[in-house]
């Protein structure tokens, strides 16, 4: 595996290669989650580029960007193990000084759910990733499920600023609980995520009325509501039955195009969950 620290480097890496290259962009801390994104790249494409940027941006105020796990060094073992051929890993002045900027046509997505919550975080992460996309240039992008309104408004800046890349939605990896994996997970102890676990446990139960017929998203949102508040160590940020499209709450569960998805506090870490309607059956 090359790592590569410049953009300008990079530009030389990429220009010798005419086949396709398929693009993980990740903050680090890296678990199995980000690794079913390199497989999927390496099975679709000739080359699979990671990167690892914790961009400041992304993060407000009162954010954990200073806390954010760092574990830079085993990050580099993992895609190396898994065969990784380039790892881009830049830092803040070559991303916000060195690389040009751009601009990133607005939408209205960036206010909706995380971005009521998050009213900065969609404009840092869709900057990054369309600089990323200008150095990368890659064929294909992977992005995981669990974040779906970040694939959403990613695969929307693709089609906008006419990049000829395909986006790669894989399925959200969890542990045996049910915990979707992520980096903030490494704030919690074994039992912690186990507990965290009930928000998986509480969507479920939104799937299971679904299924059984249940289409008032006002009743399916209570109870979730319910379920999650027995336990007083979450607080919800948010529960939301929304289009797939426009991300504006429903009023009754369609036959399709609906994405149903939550933020919960517990012991002051933000957590996200989602499914869609596609997952029904899973």
């Amino acid at each position: 595996m090359i790592i590569i620290k410049q953009a300008d480097a990079f530009n030389q890496w990429r220009k010798k290669e005419s086949l396709s290259v398929g693009f993980v962009p990740t903050m680090g801390a890296l678990h199995r989650g980000h690794l079913s994104l390199v497989k999927k790249s390496m099975a679709m494409c000739n080359k699979t580029v990671v990167s690892i940027f914790l961009n400041p941006t992304q993060f407000g105020p009162n954010e954990d960007f200073e806390s954010y796990p760092k574990t830079i060094e085993s990050d580099i073992r993992l895609l190396h193990s898994a065969g990784v051929n380039v790892l881009f890993l830049p830092n803040e002045k070559e991303m916000y000084s060195r690389v040009a900027s751009v601009q990133i046509p607005e939408s209205p997505l960036f206010k909706k759910l995380e971005g009521k919550s998050r009213p900065h975080f969609f404009f840092g992460v869709t900057t990054i990733v369309a600089k990323l996309f200008n150095i990368i240039n890659p064929s294909h992008t992977f992005f995981g499920k669990k974040d779906a309104q970040q694939l959403i408004i990613v695969e929307r800046l693709i089609q906008k600023m006419k990049y000829s890349i395909k986006m790669i939605p894989v399925e959200t990896e969890r542990d045996a609980n049910g915990l979707a994996l992520s980096s903030r997970n490494q704030y919690l102890n074994g039992s912690q995520q186990k507990e965290a676990s009930l928000i998986f446990k509480g969507l479920t139960k939104i799937k299971k009325n679904i299924i059984n017929g249940e289409k008032n998203c006002k009743v399916l949102k209570k109870i979730f509501i319910e379920f999650i508040s027995k336990n007083k160590n979450f607080n919800i940020d948010y529960i939301s039955i929304a289009d797939m499209e426009t991300l504006e709450e429903l009023i009754e569960i369609p036959s399709k195009s609906y994405l149903v998805s939550t933020a919960i506090f517990f012991k002051n870490i933000r957590l996200i969950d989602n499914f869609d309607y596609s997952q029904l059956d899973t």
